[in-house]
């Protein structure tokens, strides 16, 4: 009798739980806005990179970003210069003009920074950070999150493969010129041997000697043959999307370069995949400690707990 009184309770709790997850779960990387087809680039539509963020410092854009949940943004460690002070930035979500917000733009403020603990400096490894915004957000046309990779996924993002960059980058290099919209360019993913060799090129006006190894497994490489369409200052942070079975992933995140647009010359970029398992065990190490379903059960379990000493 008691067995058959508790068991719609316990299908009760499991249902929460599992509304719960399936809550979490939304849609990534599925605009309900279409692509158009920074240096060299074009606008942007409204909408069409919903996971783009205007990391703002003291309101002023410093950086790109990418929302991968309803807290979290990632975006680049070099963005972060000095003692971190979260009360210093914001995330701005669903932005695209920046003299002139949206009535949906979200300006989230930011709770944590974490910056991953192997990163040195600019052009080194690990150039990869996650905000914690103080609120969750709530998704919608302009707001969503980009999915992540799997740790396995690196060779899914292959030589040749075309992928976008966006931001409000400088539209020439060496000139304090942002970008007004959000801009929006087509590259291609360049193996990373080939890239470290256009590095060792004497003519690069980033060379670095023969033999000296700068381009690393974690990081992935990505430009334009004529050097017609790269990302550039302002972009940093900011994501390299790529789009595998009609959803986008977060296939890197916007490092550094040999200036902007320079021929042959690619863009650097943090490759997402080498930092799945740091990503993830940083969210789960500093998620809330109470969720919806745990609560419900914090107040039940002493009812459940009447009810069989009543019944017994």
């Amino acid at each position: 009798m008691l067995t058959f009184f508790f068991a719609p309770i316990v299908l009760f709790l499991l249902l929460m739980r599992g509304a719960e997850n399936s809550s979490a779960q939304t849609v990534c990387g599925q605009p309900q806005v279409a692509s158009a087809r920074i240096i060299g680039g074009s606008k942007a539509k409204v909408g069409a990179w919903p996971w783009q963020v205007s990391l703002r410092k003291n309101r002023e854009h410093l950086c790109g970003g990418s929302l991968i949940s309803n807290q979290w943004v990632v975006t680049a460690a070099h963005c972060f210069d000095g003692p971190l002070n979260p009360a210093e930035y914001k995330a701005n979500l669903g932005e695209y003009e920046l003299p002139r917000p949206f009535p949906s733009m979200v300006s989230a403020s930011v709770s944590q920074i974490i910056v991953h603990p192997y990163y040195a400096g600019s052009g080194l490894s690990a150039d990869i950070a996650l905000m914690k915004l103080e609120e969750p957000v709530q998704f919608s046309q302009t707001i969503m999150p980009i999915c992540l990779p799997n740790s396995s996924d690196s060779d899914r993002f292959s030589s040749g493969m075309t992928c976008s960059t966006t931001g409000w980058g400088v539209f020439i290099e060496g000139q304090e010129l942002v970008a007004r919209t959000l801009q929006e360019t087509e590259i291609q993913i360049v193996d990373i041997e080939e890239c470290n060799e256009k590095f060792q090129n004497q003519s690069s006006p980033f060379a670095v000697p023969e033999n000296y190894t700068l381009i690393y497994k974690d990081m992935i490489c990505a430009g334009d043959p004529e050097g017609k369409k790269d990302s550039c200052q302002g972009d940093s942070g900011g994501p390299l999307s790529c789009k595998l079975d009609n959803t986008w992933f977060l296939a890197g995140i916007t490092s550094f370069g040999a200036g902007c647009g320079n021929p042959f010359q690619p863009g650097v970029y943090t490759r997402t995949s080498s930092f799945m398992d740091w990503i993830q065990d940083t969210v789960a190490q500093n998620a809330a400690p109470w969720s919806h379903a745990s609560c419900a059960t914090f107040f039940l379990l002493p009812l459940l707990l009447i009810l069989s000493n009543t019944l017994v």
